[in-house]
């Protein structure tokens, strides 16, 4: 279970994300129900060594970790965006999430 923020109308969390070993985590991502993929911003990218000059592009992550939920060789769009990132519907149909509003909580709806 991963406590959730809501602010400025969006609800938030704090993700971990590890590329070729390297490991970074960020509170800023956006849980968004209606973005049917993942995205990190290029901020986001560099600070794990991903360096590209494209303006979007595809990824695959050693791992990305909301918690205790995890998702092993996950495929994430990067692109130009202010928020560190968005937590997709894949991502979270992968790991079975649950949201509790009342609670402010992510976690697993899998016991």
């Amino acid at each position: 279970m991963k406590r959730i923020e809501f602010k400025d109308g969006k609800l938030y969390t704090e993700v971990r994300f590890k590329f070729q070993g390297k490991v970074t985590k960020t509170a800023n991502i956006i849980i968004d129900t209606n973005s049917a993929g993942t995205v990190i911003s290029k901020k986001t990218a560099i600070k794990l060594g991903i360096e590209k000059d494209e303006s979007t592009f595809y990824e695959v992550l050693d791992s990305l970790s909301v918690g205790p939920l995890k998702v092993s060789e996950f495929q994430v769009t990067i692109s130009d965006i202010e928020e560190d990132g968005v937590l997709g519907l894949d991502f979270m149909k992968k790991v079975g999430a649950k949201i509790n509003l009342d609670a402010m909580t992510i976690s697993s709806s899998r016991t």
